[in-house]
């Protein structure tokens, strides 16, 4: 049996898992908003990118230092 919610403002039960009228988000969010976050993606990249190689590069240069520490 589905859990009902109480409608305070249109006096009514409401059904969980049952939508009216689509999702929420589609009428909120527009293309321009969409063209701003991927703006904002794509202006990090040139930070992440050669953070990302540093890290992994270090993490290899800890790893292979390690390695031959212990095989000594």
């Amino acid at each position: 049996m589905p859990q009902t919610v109480f409608n305070v403002l249109s006096q009514a039960s409401v059904f969980a898992g049952e939508t009216t009228g689509g999702s929420v988000l589609a009428k909120v969010v527009t293309a321009e908003m969409m063209n701003g976050v991927m703006d904002e993606v794509i202006g990090l990249l040139p930070v992440c990118i050669p953070v990302m190689v540093t890290f992994i590069g270090l993490r290899k240069g800890i790893s292979f230092m390690q390695s031959i520490l212990h095989a000594a």
